[in-house]
């Protein structure tokens, strides 16, 4: 029993730990580690609206952004929140992005309940539950992040949403009751693509962004 205990402690601080560093910066964050605590690789693929760009760390701008909509509309973020700094939210979205789809797959609401607004909850529990009831499980492995790009940003009033376009590649294994495999192969990767929206209240001292909107493909 206190074996159990601590493993749970373990797991609600990493994920609180995780959910602050989604668009906080403090100054002197460490470099993520070249492999997570699932064991999947660190991305190198982080780039905005498909190119890299330099950062000025001391004033947050974002040069050599060629769409003026993301140009503009992270602009607008930088203004309403002086302590917002794109690198840190890069590197915040890459880590999180792992984190939910490794909660989803088991099936863990408790962790996923960190990251998402009520309608993505409910969408995700959803399915959760439907799987479990058709008896079935998720052996899925996150192998690597290839790619975590900000697509779009805007300012609406005090809120602030960034939607990051992902690519991944997974092994992705549906097994039955008696753990017979029903679709997947877990020798053949998958490529993941998918496009989530996060946002903010600038205003909140809350450092957190949360997960309002989701699309596959």
């Amino acid at each position: 029993m206190l074996e159990i205990i601590l493993i749970a402690m373990v797991a609600a601080f990493i994920a609180l730990r995780l959910r602050s560093e989604l668009g906080k910066k403090t100054g002197d964050e460490p470099l993520p580690p070249a492999a997570g605590r699932n064991g999947f690789a660190r991305t190198t693929g982080q780039t905005i609206d498909g190119e890299a760009v330099e950062v000025d760390q001391s004033s947050g701008v974002v040069d050599l952004i060629e769409n003026p909509a993301v140009r503009n509309g992270l602009a607008d973020i930088r203004r309403a929140d002086r302590n917002f700094d794109v690198s840190e939210f890069l590197n915040g979205a890459q880590n999180a992005y792992g984190m939910i789809l490794e909660a989803f797959w088991q099936g863990d609401k408790d962790t996923l309940k960190n990251f998402l607004d009520d309608t993505v909850y409910g969408q995700f529990t959803s399915a959760i539950e439907q799987r479990e009831a058709d008896g079935l499980t998720l052996k899925n492995k996150l192998l690597d992040i290839t790619k975590t790009d900000i697509v779009d940003a805007h300012l609406t009033g005090k809120n602030a949403e960034i939607t990051v376009h992902y690519a991944a590649e997974v092994i992705a294994v549906t097994v039955d009751a008696d753990g017979a495999v029903v679709e997947g192969d877990v020798s053949d990767a998958t490529e993941l693509n998918d496009k989530w929206t996060f946002a903010r209240n600038t205003s909140s001292r809350d450092p957190a962004w949360t997960l309002v909107a989701t699309l596959a493909g």
